[in-house]
């Protein structure tokens, strides 16, 4: 077969690599426990075996490894070769494993190996731990070791030890570049789509970065894997303090150490029941009872406290009641509750590493807003999201201005269903609700000359609208984002309803319980705008429609988080949209291949790398560019 890459003379040992595989290896027994290999074929089965805690690793010195045959040029022109000749397969799509390993990183294969001139990259048996310990380690964030190719590459790494074959060596190469690749980019940016899951409406993909081939390089050969791969993890406090809760909830599901709660009559203090001491023994595990008086039935003042905390800690209604809803909370296993915070771990990956340092995070699920500025959340405060049948969606977007005694307009979909019906059932509606009906010039309309019956479930040919004021809809002001949602924040006449713990009551848009002290410090911060806290009062009170353009728009990012922590306390929320499964289906199913636009030069025969013809793979774009000599990345999806 005609290689598509031109061999490039690069000297190595290949004894020396098969002496460097084999010290890997031998590291991966001593430190994982594993019993030596006496027969060839027996490998670890499981990556529960592998416990890597090596820090360092001696080298075999120069002198040893200096004096070498001479054949080992004509060994390293075949491992180019077999590089090459895999990467072939890969890249024309006649094969996409290797060993009956699925490849993910094709495109960013083809770039890194190109840099390195086709040739292994792997010398470094430092470079092997940090990888493998690093990917045993990806399940404290939540993610599957075995997409990284765990067990294959202690059976490859066994096998080169031995004095496997120069396309063993070739293959072992490539699944370690792959394996890296793939953690790195599902640490940094996450291993679901987020637009493939919750309804497509969802984050956006970060924007692309540089794709860092040359640092790539540098950590593999020199040693310092761990540190390219710890720079991709994500380090902020809310990420970390879910990792440490993922933690604690394996080890509560290793233990088995709750049992569950037969149903029955909701619980009150005062109350004696057999039940309750399973309660105790439940809340004594996750910390909101004392140790102490386990074994007694009775519903004491104590126990009330603790399941007040714990109500709090799961969104429901501090009572001190155990009904239907606490004792439910209350049965989720641990290992629900692994699967509730992996997916939010993967949620926080989708963001926190894009976080500037002033924004709005809406959390839709915990019904709370925050201001963040200058790293620190100087502001917080309650919100009302959409109804399970008209959820909030989430995205990232950035508050561009404000509307001071703003108008309502109800958006079609609700005049059809809910403006019109009322309207039927009382004529007096839209007077009590202070609504006016305009035509398409905007001409009042009388509405009692408008047939309303026959407009029932249908598109109603006018505008609603609703005048400024307090029972605006909107209260006194919206705060403006771009979006294709038609969502926004705003004020609302309905503040009583803040006082539920369960607070979907919108169409969609985020109600906020104390808008205009967000409004005043929005402006506090945006240096340079003329709108003072004063000349808001004084709109205010003039009760007309103002707009208020920000000098600096401020990022927004509307989030579904059913899981954080907060004061060092596990914040578990109802999954409001039924999401998290989807999430966690995800984040169990094998990963989905990440691709790079790949440029080529042109040639009298067409596009082609060194005469073979091309055609676009699945994995790999190839672009026409006359300027440019050999394959060059344009880094059009960074890892």
């Amino acid at each position: 077969m005609l290689f598509f890459l031109q061999l490039f003379s690069h000297r190595f040992c290949l004894d020396s690599r098969i002496y460097l595989y084999t010290v890997s290896c031998l590291l991966l027994v001593q430190f994982t426990g594993a019993p030596v290999f006496a027969d060839p074929l027996e490998v670890p089965s499981s990556a529960d075996a592998l416990r890597v805690q090596m820090t360092s690793v001696e080298q075999k010195p120069e002198s040893e490894t200096a004096a070498m045959p001479s054949d080992t040029n004509n060994e390293t022109a075949e491992a180019q070769q077999q590089l090459q000749l895999q990467l072939e397969q890969l890249y024309f799509e006649t094969e996409d494993k290797i060993g009956g390993e699925p490849i993910y990183t094709a495109g960013y294969l083809l770039d890194l190996y190109r840099k390195n001139q086709f040739s292994l990259l792997w010398d470094n048996p430092k470079s092997i731990v940090q990888l493998l310990k690093a990917i045993h380690a990806s399940a404290d964030d939540g993610l599957t070791p075995e997409d990284y190719h765990l067990e294959a590459l202690i059976r490859y790494g066994h096998d080169v030890a031995g004095g496997a074959s120069v396309q063993k060596q070739v293959e072992y190469d490539l699944l370690l570049s792959d394996a890296m690749l793939l953690l790195a980019h599902h640490k940094r940016d996450g291993k679901v789509d987020p637009r493939k899951v919750e309804d497509k409406k969802n984050l956006e993909p970060a924007t692309p970065r540089p794709w860092p081939a040359d640092a790539y390089l540098t950590a593999i050969k020199g040693g310092t894997v761990q540190a390219v791969l710890d720079k991709f993890s994500p380090h902020h406090p809310s990420y970390l303090n879910l990792k440490k809760a993922l933690h604690d909830y394996r080890q509560f599901a290793a233990r088995s150490v709750w049992q569950q709660i037969p149903g029955g009559q909701s619980l009150k203090p005062g109350m004696t029941d057999p039940r309750v001491t399973l309660i105790r023994n439940r809340l004594a595990v996750t910390g909101e009872l004392a140790g102490r008086s386990l074994d007694s039935t009775f519903f004491d003042h104590q126990l009330e406290t603790a399941v007040k905390v714990f109500q709090t800690r799961h969104h429901l209604e501090p009572d001190g009641i155990i009904g239907k809803a606490t004792l439910r909370a209350m049965n989720i296993t641990a290992a629900e509750r692994i699967d509730q915070i992996r997916a939010n771990l993967e949620r926080t990956r989708w963001v926190v590493n894009d976080l500037p340092h002033s924004s709005l995070i809406v959390d839709i699920a915990g019904f709370m807003l925050q201001y963040y500025h200058n790293n620190e959340m100087i502001w917080t405060s309650k919100v009302m999201v959409g109804r399970p049948y008209h959820q909030t969606p989430v995205f990232r977007s950035a508050v561009t201005y404000l509307v001071l005694n703003p108008t309502w307009t109800p958006t079609p979909d609700i005049v059809k269903n809910e403006t019109v019906p009322s309207i039927i059932n009382d004529p007096e509606y839209l007077a009590k609700q202070r609504l006016r009906v305009l035509d398409s010039s905007g001409n009042e309309i009388d509405p009692e000359t408008i047939p309303w019956r026959q407009y029932y479930g249908k598109v109603l040919p006018y505008t609603l609208r609703q005048d400024p004021g307090r029972d605006n809809s909107l209260g006194l002001i919206k705060f403006l984002f771009p979006n294709p949602y038609h969502v926004y924040l705003h004020d609302t006449p309905s503040k009583f309803l803040f006082g539920r713990t369960q607070r979907a009551f919108s169409h969609g848009c985020i109600r906020v319980q104390n808008p205009m002290e967000l409004a005043r410090l929005m402006l506090a911060n945006d240096p340079g705008n003329p709108t003072t806290v004063k000349k808001i009062d004084q709109i205010l009170a003039s009760g007309k429609t103002t707009t208020v353009i920000l000098k600096q728009p401020l990022p927004v990012y509307l989030m579904y988080l059913t899981t954080n922590v907060q004061d060092g306390q596990v914040l578990f929320k109802p999954d409001l949209y039924n999401r998290d499964e989807g999430v966690v289906a995800a984040l169990n199913a094998p990963p989905s291949p990440l691709s790079l636009t790949v440029q080529l030069p042109e040639t009298k025969a067409g596009l082609s790398l060194s005469g073979q013809q091309v055609r676009t793979g699945k994995n790999v774009r190839y672009v026409q560019n006359e300027s440019r000599k050999g394959a060059e990345s344009s880094g059009q999806e960074a890892l």
